[in-house]
């Protein structure tokens, strides 16, 4: 029995490792507030038409110790239109109404090797307190990199507050694992956030999320859009 558990457990990390050796094209993955992007930014990539994305989360808020569980799904529906919801609990601090609805649209038709993008969108639409603007650009790079960069608004106390946004994206291993880090700063914001992705598949990709990587619990709560937390999950395309 010991021998049979064995020979499994080999089998078994070979077909991972033989998934691991080859190389995919990366599909738009959700963020944790649910649009496609990367930690916590959107980038100005969109599910192409009649593409869906769903999407799982658990996570720990560092300040608090409270667990959530966050679930998405996004639709590319015409003209670059990307339509989607994410439903998350009050554990990570960041919601507490219920599911929310994300729009985003791409503004650009750049079919080169390597384009730069350009998209605008509207996050957690029907929420109170937590509705978000943005207008963000993406630079492909060569060999698999892309910079994203953009602006983005949100409303905390009825109040206006500009954010500026930076991202970076790079395959690290294989090219089927990627390292992403976006930056979200402002008057009296600034947050850190970094991710991996490890896309096993064409379909499935596994997430690990650091976030505001820099917070701590004497940071005032003005200062960060996101409390510190750990989150760990995986999106799949068209699974059906």
């Amino acid at each position: 029995m010991k021998v049979m558990r064995r020979k499994l457990t080999i089998i078994l990390l070979l077909i991972v490792f033989k998934c691991s050796t080859f190389a995919f094209l990366t599909t738009p993955t959700p963020t944790i507030t649910g649009s496609t992007g990367l930690v916590r930014m959107p980038t100005a990539d969109v599910l192409p038409y009649k593409n869906v994305n769903f999407g799982l989360d658990i996570g720990r808020n560092l300040i608090t110790d409270n667990n959530s569980f966050l679930y998405k799904m996004n639709l590319g529906t015409f003209q670059g239109l990307e339509l989607g919801f994410v439903g998350m609990d009050d554990g990570l601090g960041m919601a507490r109404e219920g599911v929310f609805i994300n729009m985003k649209y791409s503004l650009s038709t750049d079919s080169s090797p390597y384009p730069l993008l350009l998209a605008i969108g509207i996050e957690n639409l029907s929420s109170f307190n937590n509705t978000d603007v943005f207008m963000v650009a993406t630079k492909y790079l060569k060999d698999g990199p892309k910079l994203h960069f953009g602006f983005m608004g949100d409303f905390p106390g009825k109040k206006f507050r500009p954010l500026g946004l930076f991202g970076m994206e790079f395959p690290i291993f294989y090219e089927n694992l990627y390292l992403q880090s976006d930056v979200m700063a402002g008057e009296t914001v600034f947050e850190v956030n970094v991710g991996f992705r490890w896309y096993t598949s064409e379909t499935i990709t596994w997430h690990f999320n650091f976030i505001n990587v820099t917070a701590t619990k004497t940071t005032p709560a003005d200062n960060y859009k996101d409390p510190q937390a750990i989150l760990i999950g995986f999106s799949w395309i068209n699974p059906l």
